[in-house]
């Protein structure tokens, strides 16, 4: 639940309540009570947006259907490593823990 405190807009200069959410505005004026975060916030995810697109691995629909297979292989690839490799761990752990109860 969130907390509920009183901000002054920095617009208007009204006092407002505030839930301390990055995208909440002003009831009077319409203005963002926190506008340095907010535009923290926007340029953040302006940047992995864009980070995303520009990344090669990035599957587009105006791909060469050649590379679209071969992108969507190393997609596959990579998390069949990922989820083998997290199987491994869980299995040692067990293992290691196994081994433990048994020495007591």
């Amino acid at each position: 639940m969130d907390q509920l405190s009183e901000i002054k807009c920095p617009v208007c200069a009204k006092w407002c309540s505030w839930t301390s959410k990055i995208d909440e505005k002003c009831p009077n004026c319409g203005a963002h009570l926190d506008p340095g975060r907010f535009r923290y916030a926007e340029e953040k995810r302006m940047v992995a947006e864009r980070d995303k697109q520009n990344s090669e691995l990035y599957l587009k629909d105006t791909s060469d259907p050649i590379m679209l297979m071969i992108k969507q292989f190393i997609h596959w690839l990579r998390w069949t490593t990922f989820y083998g490799i997290s199987v491994i761990v869980f299995i040692i752990v067990i293992l290691i823990v196994v081994y433990g109860l048994a020495m007591i």
